[in-house]
């Protein structure tokens, strides 16, 4: 029936990239308020929750800062809470695996294949973790060095500035406590935003030859949430985006960690990168799928516009002088600005359900060739000797159109396929015979 049509299409929409961009999207629209200082209205307070939910703040949402205990014990709450939930799944999975094996034959081979799938099932279970809460994380860590700048004496003009999630703490080398957090926040820093891109990136370095060449081993497979997405000549876009998303919702705290979330220099910085960032994606096409590239400029358009809304949010807020919000922007407060911002946010959610909708139906649609025994397209990975799945010859004088619109309609009825055809890869007429024992069939 329709349930199991649209079980069969679900390779064919691409739920993971989706799911990824607007995750992004949100975890980077949720820093407007405690990253950029851009406080929307009271009355859109219930829309701000459901955006905190999706950006996927656990912790934050589970536990207000107060109930935790000290600003210390928060830090290292926060920094280490993901690692437990990894270990756990890691202690999950090999009960399961030691359950199997203990129900089976006890075999020495389907003791090592247990282990090796308990192993990739870590990987990527602490693949997902880390990617989805690194941004949540590591603004957490940054609470030990986001202060506020407070007047002391207006005659003299001295001031002194506290931190943020915790007033009791004054942000000085003389404060005994502000000098052990500033400890715990260069080691998680060093931890979550710098090696955990790392470990990305060299990740992705260790397996990009297969993936390029479509023979994809154990790793790959169990990192195929860093890589599937994305064009095998655009590899690494995950660890750019990720590196992108990382100073937008957290590294940006670096600029003016005293009055920056009073300030229009984080907002304005945060503006142009989303430009550039935009410019690029839009020059390079990443994505394997043009909706998913679509989908993706579409955020970061979005997000770029969400920046500007935070900027004239805050000249309305600003008490520099009388009637400040009417003079230089045309709103009689900050109320409009801040329903632009619910706007753009809400603009976000219905243009990726539209697109998973749209692309389901299609994909519904669509004729592919699919396995009668599952209902899915088949594996496409090959062996480590074969770079092609197969092999098309023809005759010279009368067979070169007909074999190239058969080549042609088997990659549109079977994405991924590597069929060797003369007009693509032939270099040497010489090396036929080696081409045909490259080919599976």
């Amino acid at each position: 029936g329709a349930v199991l049509r649209l079980a069969r299409s679900e390779s064919q929409v691409g739920f993971q990239p989706k799911f990824k961009i607007l995750v992004s999207f949100y975890q980077v629209a949720a820093t407007l308020g405690p990253v950029y200082g851009v406080h929307l209205h009271k009355d859109f307070t219930r829309w701000t929750n459901f955006v905190d939910a999706i950006s996927f703040d656990l912790l934050g949402l589970a536990y207000p800062n107060a109930c935790i205990g000290s600003m210390r014990d928060r830090i290292l709450i926060a920094a280490l809470w993901p690692i437990a939930a990894i270990m756990l799944g890691g202690t999950a999975l090999a009960c399961y695996a030691l359950t199997e094996w203990l129900l089976s034959d006890r075999t020495e081979n389907l003791r090592r294949g247990l282990i090796r799938n308990a192993q990739s099932r870590l990987l990527y279970l602490a693949i997902i973790v880390a990617y989805l809460l690194l941004p949540s994380v590591s603004r957490a860590i940054f609470k030990a060095k986001q202060c506020e700048s407070y007047d002391i004496n207006v005659f003299s003009g001295e001031t002194r500035s506290y931190l943020v999630a915790d007033l009791k703490v004054l942000c000085s080398a003389a404060d005994v406590e502000y000098r052990g957090l500033d400890a715990y926040f260069w080691a998680f820093f060093a931890l979550w935003p710098v090696l955990v891109p790392l470990a990305f990136l060299t990740l992705l370095l260790s397996i990009r030859s297969e993936v390029r060449e479509q023979r994809v081993g154990a790793t790959a497979r169990a990192s195929r949430f860093l890589w599937r997405d994305y064009d095998p000549r655009f590899l690494f876009w995950e660890v750019v985006d990720l590196g992108r998303k990382l100073f937008l919702a957290s590294l940006v705290l670096f600029i003016q960690t005293d009055t920056g979330s009073s300030k229009l220099l984080r907002l304005f910085v945060a503006s142009v990168v989303s430009g550039l960032y935009l410019a690029a994606l839009a020059l390079a096409r990443p994505f394997k799928r043009d909706d998913d590239l679509y989908l993706a400029c579409t955020a970061n358009l979005l997000l770029l516009c969400c920046f500007i809304s935070g900027t004239v949010i805050q000249l309305c807020e600003s008490a520099a002088y009388d009637n400040m919000c009417y003079t230089l922007v045309g709103f009689d407060s900050a109320r409009g600005a801040s329903e632009f911002v619910i706007a753009l946010t809400a603009a976000m959610l219905a243009a990726s359900l539209l697109v998973v909708v749209f692309k389901t139906v299609s994909a519904v649609r669509m004729p592919t060739i699919r396995l009668a025994s599952s209902g899915r397209p088949p594996v496409l990975e090959l062996p480590p000797e074969c770079h092609f799945h197969g092999f098309i010859s023809h005759s010279w004088g009368t067979g070169q159109d007909q074999t190239h619109t058969v080549v042609r309609r088997l990659q549109l009825l079977l994405p991924g396929v590597r069929i060797w055809l003369d007009v693509d890869n032939l270099e040497d007429v010489g090396r036929l015979e080696e081409a045909v024992a490259d080919a599976i069939t």
